[in-house]
Order: C-alpha cells, then sequence, then structure tokens
C-alpha cells in the first residue's frame, strides 16, 4: 500500500465511521421501546468501534506492522496503535476513549450482553458524542505525522 492508498483507506473509514455516528445519533433521539432501542444502539456503537479498529489496521498495514491476531488481538491492537503515537508524537488522550469501546465491545459480543441496559449505554453514547470529532481529528493527526515522516 502507497501513501495515496493509505490516505484513501483512511478517509474512506472516516467517512464511514461518520455515518456510523449518524446513525447512533439518530437512533438515541428516537422514541421507541427501550429493549428495541439499546439492542439497535448497542449493534451501532459496536460498528463504531469496528469502524475504528478498522482505521487502526490500515495504519499498522501501512507501517508494515504486524496485524495482531488471538485471543487478544483487539487489545494487542490497540497496543501496535500507542506504539505508532508515541513514536510519531501524536496525542494519546484519545486511546483511553478507544479503550472504553473495545471494553464495551467485549461485553455486548460475548455471553454477557445481558448486562447492557439503557442507562448504562447512555454512558458509550456520551463517550461517543463527545469524543466523536476528536477520535476523526487522532485519526487525521495520525496520518499527517506519518505523511510528515515519509517526505
Amino acid at each position: 500500500m502507497n501513501l495515496n492508498e493509505l490516505k484513501n483507506e483512511i478517509n474512506f473509514g472516516l467517512g464511514n465511521l461518520e455515518s456510523i455516528y449518524q446513525s447512533i445519533l439518530e437512533f438515541s433521539r428516537q422514541e421507541i421501546e427501550e429493549r428495541v432501542k439499546v439492542s439497535a444502539l448497542t449493534y451501532e456503537c459496536l460498528r463504531y468501534y469496528n469502524a475504528i479498529e478498522h482505521l487502526i489496521i490500515r495504519l499498522l498495514k501501512y507501517l508494515k506492522i504486524e496485524i495482531p491476531s488471538g485471543p487478544f488481538s483487539h487489545r494487542d491492537t490497540l497496543k501496535a496503535l500507542l506504539s505508532i503515537t508515541k513514536e510519531k508524537d501524536v496525542d494519546n488522550d484519545t486511546i483511553k476513549v478507544i479503550e472504553n469501546l473495545m471494553a464495551f465491545r467485549h461485553i455486548a459480543t460475548k455471553i454477557y450482553g445481558f448486562l447492557i441496559n439503557w442507562s448504562k449505554l447512555k454512558f458509550i453514547i456520551r463517550d461517543i458524542e463527545t469524543s466523536h470529532n476528536q477520535i476523526k481529528r487522532f485519526f487525521t493527526n495520525v496520518l499527517d505525522a506519518i505523511q510528515a515522516g515519509d517526505k
């Protein structure tokens, strides 16, 4: 993958992230049965995390960093991202938000999904709403740092 392809992949991924974010906003404002709302928003929040992880994997592939696999692959993927951001001197505050989303992903996709209710899900949605622009900026900043290093 060359730098132009990486830019295209990141832009596509950011567009996908934005689309999912808009779906989360739309579902969270609708007055529908709580059980249906929780199911829909749980799915959208999972998609949001998956879109973030897709962006991370694109960066790792471009930088020729091995993509983690195995039982701890999500955590190890995030650790690999952290090593990139330290090397490229990019602000890491966003990593904490991504870690929280990863923990939510774990709960939602394992047998613990029954623990998710509207009052708990609101915290995840609030994190996404307050951090969405920061997350997009984070990936743009990492891409900018990669470009600066490739020149």
